[in-house]
């Protein structure tokens, strides 16, 4: 009988201890954000992920009275930004705005120092974007088949630069090569700034850049813009054509941008975030600054994204197998 009274007073004990906990968390929700933010971008300042995350950033700092801090931690393809978010304390103070790369890596890096699945707690993708196919005006092509023609004259010798492995850059590229049956030398960086200095210096031959990003080059006639990696034609470069209009009739390679916590994160927590980023999306000069860019703006559930993320992992998991592509 006294073990039985014990027993109950155990689950009684934990009951209780499980009330106050749940009352914590609630009242830490309703207190969140009491201090800024940091937001880890795992790439380079200047490419789309930050740029879009600092105009989200932006908006929040507003509706909420504390600063988002941006912090740039670019390298290995996105995995260090990756492990210092999975690492952090669980109490949304710490976030991660996350890309392609993070469904890229699980197969093209061996050991990965965190579980891509278990490690992240989704918020919402925000955003989708399709990618340019840029040469340097001086390399003399004007075509996509223009292109392939001379990458197959000469194997080996065009460059394409990439933001570093795993990128969608990187991936698009690839793929490229694989439908267009070329081979053409990989040229790894560590974001998009030294590509595009290097492609108007003429040191590198072509790469994909974020349509985002790509569009004011194309417009000034810095770079030449060849076709866009997605399935439709877009209404800021509605000149160039889809890589499948271009003869590449399986080619499709979007990019996407999402936001995520270190998993174990109140789910109160993540609501409030989920949905200070989704009014961002929806507020009228929030909306207008992104997609001047040309992002096709998401804000969905934090189960639509993580089925997203699961997606993504096949996918390119196949495309990275079926291309050979690696770490460079």
């Amino acid at each position: 009988m006294r073990s039985g009274i014990r027993s109950i007073g155990a689950r009684l004990a934990a009951f209780a201890l499980a009330l106050m906990l749940a009352a914590g968390s609630a009242v830490a929700a309703d207190d969140y954000p009491s201090k800024p933010i940091r937001v880890v971008v795992p790439f380079q300042a200047g490419g789309r992920v930050d740029l879009a995350m600092r105009i989200i950033a932006k908006y929040l700092t507003a509706q909420w009275g504390q600063p988002i801090v941006i912090d740039n931690r670019p390298g290995a393809g996105g995995n260090i930004g990756m492990e210092l978010v999975a690492k952090a304390p669980p109490d949304g103070y710490t976030l991660v705005s996350a890309a392609n790369p993070m469904s890229a890596n699980v197969t093209l890096y061996r050991n990965l120092p965190f579980d891509t699945l278990k490690a992240f707690a989704p918020i919402t993708l925000y955003y989708i974007d399709s990618n340019a196919l840029v040469v340097r005006p001086t390399l003399g092509v004007h075509s996509v088949s223009d292109l392939i023609s001379r990458a197959k004259q000469k194997p080996d010798e065009l460059t394409y630069a990439s933001s570093g492995n795993g990128t969608s850059l990187h991936l698009s590229a690839e793929l490229f090569k694989k439908e267009a049956g070329v081979s053409i030398r990989h040229v790894p960086y560590k974001g998009v700034p030294p590509i595009i200095a290097d492609l108007l210096a003429n040191r590198i031959d072509m790469a994909f850049l974020g349509v985002s990003i790509a569009t004011p080059y194309i417009e000034s006639g810095r770079l030449k813009g060849l076709a866009v990696s997605s399935t439709h034609r877009l209404d800021v470069l509605r000149e160039l054509p889809t890589l499948q209009e271009a003869g590449l009739k399986d080619f499709e390679a979007s990019s996407w941008a999402g936001l995520l916590a270190p998993a174990g994160t109140p789910a109160d927590v993540i609501r409030k975030v989920h949905d200070g980023v989704v009014a961002a999306l929806r507020d009228p000069q929030t909306r207008a600054d992104l997609e001047k860019f040309g992002f096709d703006l998401v804000g969905n559930t934090p189960e639509e994204f993580a089925d997203v993320i699961r997606e993504e992992i096949v996918k390119w998991g196949n495309i990275i197998r079926e291309t050979g592509a690696k770490v460079d």
